[in-house]
């Protein structure tokens, strides 16, 4: 059996947060990596004062314009009108200096994931 593999990640600035998602293929893309790091997504903007806009960024197809607006999220063309990126990068305390993995271990990670697909 293949390892499936996909990663959600976030940037959170100005009074927005910003989520973004990523598979290793179709089939990864189907295990439930979207549903449950938006509910996590959504629950820490709307705990943080600082955040006003979730941006889910673009769908890439009908479908997933019509999967984010049966949760109840508004589909908007014009983003720079509706969510305000202006301002600093928002971090957790102490976040920079908890990453230690460095360029070499991601790189590293990115050339087995990738001979594990071929």
């Amino acid at each position: 059996p293949r390892t499936k593999f996909g990663f959600a990640h976030e940037v959170t600035k100005g009074r927005t947060m910003r989520g973004q998602w990523f598979y290793c293929d179709d089939d990864a893309a189907k295990r439930y990596v979207w549903f449950h790091s938006v509910r996590d997504l959504v629950q820490r903007a709307v705990e943080d004062d600082r955040i006003d806009v979730v941006d889910l960024g673009p769908s890439g197809s009908d479908a997933f314009t019509e999967l984010k607006q049966k949760y109840g999220f508004e589909s908007i063309v014009d983003w720079p009108a509706a969510a305000d990126y202006s301002g600093d990068f928002i971090y957790e305390d102490g976040q920079n200096e908890a990453e230690s993995m460095g360029q070499d271990m991601m790189q590293r990670m990115i050339d087995n994931l990738m001979r594990q697909q071929a």
